[in-house]
């Protein structure tokens, strides 16, 4: 009986490698051909999404005001009469911007890091899975938690190094002088490094939306050999392996 399970898992392996081998063939594409075409996607995107961002930290702001702990952004309002309050809370924001674009610049390795280590499977199942937000998913499944870990220092490091977190002891000195006010201490490192991550994952998404259904936006030899393989459908090749 155990020797007819083993043949029978011998005979589906063979079978799948040779489908493998089929798409290879059929299109002129190697497994690894695929899995650079998605790497090169996947890339595109991360990169992109930095590069934007550490110029433009424009997920920082909702309307007028500044995207900090919502304790904070209180307390800034609560002293939004006090004249000296306006040039600390100027200062504290340019600061806070500053020290964001450099932290989303130093992300970028973290990202390639993880895309490098995307295996086959994994990237067949992004290209023939049928999600437009398959690869950005498989991102932040593969790379959220030490991007997270690596990512928060820096973030503490440059509000600490531009002195930001200096003149919000300044904001946070006068509201502790007012009467029956309870003091606060925001985490501007947690909440920050959260924001920027959530927004540089919804910008790689749409950049992968672009990918898969904008010829003109894949911009390697290899990324449109293989998305022109998505764009002919290779879902009954995705069956026959169990993908």
């Amino acid at each position: 009986m155990i020797k007819k399970i083993l043949m029978v898992c011998l005979v589906l392996q063979l079978a799948s490698c040779d489908v493998l081998q089929e798409m290879a063939g059929s299109t002129g594409l190697t497994n690894a051909d695929i899995g650079q075409g998605l790497k090169d996607a996947l890339f595109q995107g991360a990169e992109k999404a930095v590069r934007e961002f550490s110029k433009d930290p424009s997920f920082l702001t909702g309307g007028s005001d500044i995207n900090i702990p919502p304790e904070a952004l209180d307390i800034i309002k609560s002293l939004s009469s006090v004249p000296v309050v306006k040039e600390y809370t100027k200062q504290f924001t340019d600061k806070v911007e500053t020290a964001t674009k450099q932290a989303v610049a130093a992300s970028l390795p973290i990202f390639k890091s993880a895309i490098t280590d995307l295996s086959f499977t994994d990237a067949y199942n992004i290209l023939m899975g049928g999600q437009d937000d398959a690869a950005t998913t498989y991102l932040k499944e593969k790379t959220y938690t030490p991007l997270m870990g690596e990512f928060s220092p820096i973030v503490e490091e440059n509000l600490q190094g531009v002195g930001a977190l200096k003149e919000w002891d300044k904001i946070a000195d006068v509201y502790n002088k007012l009467p029956f006010k309870q003091k606060v201490n925001p985490d501007f490192n947690g909440f920050i490094s959260e924001l920027a991550l959530k927004s540089i994952f919804e910008r790689i998404q749409v950049e992968e939306e672009g990918i898969r259904n904008n010829v003109s936006m894949r911009t390697t030899d290899i990324m449109k050999k293989v998305f022109a393989k998505q764009d002919e459908g290779g879902s009954s090749i995705g069956k026959q392996l169990g993908l």
